[in-house]
């Protein structure tokens, strides 16, 4: 495995690495054992000459990655996933914003902002095909500074929590609403959606009494429950007395079946993620209080956001309306370079990061308007 012997904090800029007509990228060098974190040591630094595009195609060049833990299922050789495992020595797989330098496509010209799976590279040939590819990639019309916006608050994360709170939960105002993991890209967003939109109660779970304090003060979250050190269960009694009415849950395993345990009558348990249990060795042991939907009438679904990607305008709009009325924060967990994308990875399950993590590959292109 080849780590950087150059890294530094920043890195290279795109500029630089397109004058020196390199591309430097982190490949899977090998598949981690199942109680093995995610580190350098699975991936190879290589670099490459970057190729111009050819006919149909554009080269983007990558200026911000939004590491998620679904990206170590791209590891997993048998993990279930809605997207397939990297085979060996394949450029890692991310999504990310950049700028359009190169392009030999009708549809896309240089000077764009593009967003889209762009992996853990400086620059990467896009090559749109079909509906999945317009689903899943946009162009920015309008775009503002931080372009790490178009990922979080504005992006992916922020469009889960949109439609995995409003779609799937069918939020109203007047319910009581639990997330959990909720200093996270997606939970960061969620509480805040909660609130606008005129929920009772906001209830977030966190690892620690900076982070619950951060979600109260900054986020507007209307009680936490540090669950490292405080009994899950006795506090959403506590703080549920009428019961949970919208379960917004990226966590699983135990937090999960307490939470089932003081439902609402027809509480709607959004599944968005089970980061507790989904990569770590077995076995794992399903909830043993499911049968309170029952008693409760209650409803759980799961769901992936890039589902609801022909309809992503529809969130956009509320979301930058809310932004711009400085009803929704930006909450972003910064890292600089490329070369540090797996430590940013891993900080997702180490409970590392507060917000939406970001990994900064390149600086902003001049003379973008601020985002408000």
């Amino acid at each position: 495995t080849h780590t950087p012997l150059t890294a530094r904090p920043g890195g290279h800029s795109g500029a630089k690495a397109m004058a020196a007509e390199t591309n430097r990228q982190w490949r899977v060098a090998r598949y981690p054992r199942p109680d093995e974190p995610i580190s350098p040591a699975l991936f190879d630094w290589t670099s490459e000459p970057v190729r111009q595009p050819e006919e149909g195609e554009f080269l983007v060049r990558t200026i911000c990655l939004a590491p998620v833990p679904a990206q170590r299922g791209y590891l997993e050789k048998s993990h279930h996933s809605f997207l397939e495992n990297l085979p060996l020595g394949e450029v890692m797989r991310g999504r990310g914003v950049g700028q359009i330098v190169a392009s030999r496509h009708p549809d896309y010209r240089a000077g764009e902002i593009f967003v889209g799976s762009l992996g853990w590279q400086d620059y990467s040939i896009q090559r749109p095909r079909g509906a999945e590819f317009v689903f899943s990639t946009k162009k920015v019309a309008n775009p503002v500074s931080p372009l790490s916006t178009e990922l979080g608050v504005l992006g992916q994360a922020g469009a889960t929590a949109y439609f995995g709170l409003l779609e799937v939960g069918g939020l109203k105002a007047g319910d009581n609403v639990l997330v959990t993991a909720a200093a996270g890209g997606v939970g960061s967003v969620a509480g805040q959606i909660a609130r606008i939109k005129g929920a009772k109660k906001v209830v977030g779970t966190a690892g620690s009494d900076a982070k619950c304090r951060w979600l109260r003060e900054e986020l507007g979250y209307h009680a936490t429950i540090n669950y490292r050190t405080e009994n899950v269960g006795q506090r959403l009694a506590e703080l549920f007395p009428d019961g949970i009415d919208v379960f917004f849950d990226n966590v699983g395993g135990d937090i999960l079946n307490e939470g089932l345990a003081r439902l609402a009558m027809h509480a709607r348990i959004v599944i968005c993620g089970f980061i507790s249990s989904d990569y770590s060795p077995g076995p794992h042991h399903g909830p043993i209080n499911y049968q309170c939907m029952v008693y409760k009438r209650a409803r759980m679904e799961g769901f992936v956001v890039f589902d609801y990607w022909n309809r992503y305008a529809e969130a956009e709009n509320d979301l930058l309306a809310w932004f711009r009325a400085g009803e929704l924060k930006n909450c972003e967990d910064v890292d600089e370079g490329l070369e540090n994308m797996p430590h940013s990875l891993a900080s997702l399950f180490s409970g590392g990061n507060t917000g939406v993590k970001i990994c900064r590959v390149a600086p902003d292109p001049a003379g973008l308007p601020a985002a408000r």
